[in-house]
Formats: structure tokens, sequence, C-alpha cells
């Protein structure tokens, strides 16, 4: 008696089926990468938008003081620049950013305003009342009541900021400038 061999029963597959198998295959990986693929997309704007926004070029107005704050006075003064930040994806509460040294012109002239950074390599400049003359620390630059510099290797004088009277209070034209170049060249915020 002869045997048959299990294998000569079962139909050898054509390749129909593998054609079927790849065809499904093929088909669930493009259904795969759709589905992950549209929310992926509006997911990247949302979180690379903060990165796409440009700085603005162009100071912000801010209170600063009131002019009864000044009032008698004939030497410059110092004031904290307090405003709200914002980074690309936080608003944080106003906080001290800066400061500016107001000094009164007298006459019902509005005081003039000058950022305490240096222009050298931006230290903190102090007013120094005995000499009448704004003095850098770090590398002995110092400058006139007008803010040209008077000597030092500071590249420019002061960096004047214009000033608005509305009402009682003194508002700046907060800007920042680069340091240790000889124009004004404006930082965006």
């Amino acid at each position: 008696m002869e045997t048959q061999s299990p294998s000569s029963d079962v139909p050898t597959p054509c390749c129909g089926t593998k054609r079927r198998g790849i065809l499904k295959g093929v088909l669930a990986a493009a259904i795969g990468l759709f589905v992950s693929v549209v929310p992926l997309i509006p997911g990247l704007a949302v979180l690379f938008s903060p990165l796409r926004r440009k700085g603005n070029v162009g100071g912000r107005m801010i209170r600063i003081t009131t002019l009864g704050a000044l009032a008698g006075s004939t030497r410059p003064q110092r004031f904290q620049v307090i405003a709200s930040r914002r980074d690309a994806w936080n608003l944080y509460p106003p906080e001290p950013i800066a400061g500016v040294y107001l000094a009164p012109q007298g006459d019902g002239k509005p005081p003039k305003a000058f950022a305490v950074t240096c222009p050298h390599l931006g230290c903190a400049v102090d007013f120094n009342g005995e000499t009448e003359e704004y003095q850098c620390p770090c590398h002995t630059s110092a400058f006139a009541l007008d803010g040209q510099t008077l000597y030092g290797p500071s590249p420019r004088g002061l960096d004047e900021l214009a000033v608005e009277i509305r009402g009682d209070e003194v508002w700046i034209d907060y800007k920042r400038f680069e340091v240790g170049k000889s124009q004004q060249i404006e930082i965006p915020s």
C-alpha cells in the first residue's frame, strides 16, 4: 500500500494570496500613516508657532513715575522700568526689567530720559552728584548731564529715550540697544 504524502493533498497557494497580503499591508500602513500624520501637523504648528514670531522693533510706552516725584529736583534720578515680559511661550507679570535716569530740564520742559546701561559693555552707570556726571564703574567711562561721553572707552553717549507727559505721569518709549557699537542699533523686543 502506498501512502501519500500529506503535502500532495493540500493545494499549493497561488501568488494571488501573497499579493492580497502585500496589498493589505500597504493599505494598513498608508491608513496608519495618514491617521498619525494628520493630527501631528497642527500639533507641530502649535508647538513651534512662538518660534516663528518676529521680535518687534520699536519701543513701547511705559509709565515710569509722576511729575511730583521729580518736583524740586535738579539732579537726575534713577527709576526702575517695570513691565510685563513675554518669551516664546510665557507671559510674566510686571517686574523690573531695566532702569532709567530722568534728568529734570526745568522751565516746564519734560525731563530727559537715559538708559542706565553703559553703551560700552552694558554695565549699569551711576550718577555722581559731586562731579555732576554719570559714571560707569566697570571701565571708567563718564558721561555729561546731557548724556554725551566725557571720557573712557564708551563708543557713544548714553542712550536717550523719548519722554511723553500724560497728565501728571512720565512715560518713556523704552528701547534696548546693542552695546559696544558706535551707532545705536535697536534690539528687537
